[in-house]
């Protein structure tokens, strides 16, 4: 059993409001390493293709958007 398994059978055990607020904050969770992953990849592809930006700026631009 993973350890997604194991949570989710854990969190079937709760309330039904416990589980809904515990269900849209994993979402919200995926969605922003979806989005970082996404943005890293386009990152490493710009590298890739010589397109380089400063990092500073690039880092505090991930910052201002996403609240890292």
């Amino acid at each position: 059993m993973t350890k997604l398994e194991l949570a989710l059978e854990r969190a079937a055990k709760l309330p039904e409001g416990m589980q809904e607020q515990l269900g849209d904050d994993l979402l919200h969770y995926i969605d922003k390493y979806l989005t970082l992953r996404d943005l890293l990849d386009e990152g490493l592809r710009e590298l890739d293709a010589g397109d380089v930006v400063d990092g500073e700026t690039l880092l505090a631009d991930i910052k201002a958007r996403y609240g890292a």
